[in-house]
């Protein structure tokens, strides 16, 4: 079930990831910027290839998503819909 979870995690924020540096119209190296992780570590958070950790989470919340309640709502209904 926890391997479940992490992957309904991953990929949804793998997605967010995607759409808001698309809607910043930045690069994969800003964004690593922005969230204070090697332009490597970010390449793999995008491409699903790692799950980022809270601290990410949290600096990708402050400084990159224009509607935080917005993502988490989006966060919580993923994790609701994993079957337990």
């Amino acid at each position: 079930m926890k391997i479940q979870i992490n992957k309904a995690v991953k990929d949804y924020i793998r997605g967010e990831l995607l759409i808001t540096r698309n809607h910043l119209n930045i690069c994969q190296e800003e964004m690593a910027h922005r969230l204070l992780m090697s332009t490597r570590a970010y390449v793999s958070l995008e491409g699903g290839k790692s799950c980022c950790s809270l601290i990410t989470m949290l600096l990708f919340l402050s400084r990159c998503c224009a509607d935080q309640q917005a993502f988490l709502e989006g966060l919580f209904a993923v994790l609701d819909s994993v079957e337990v």
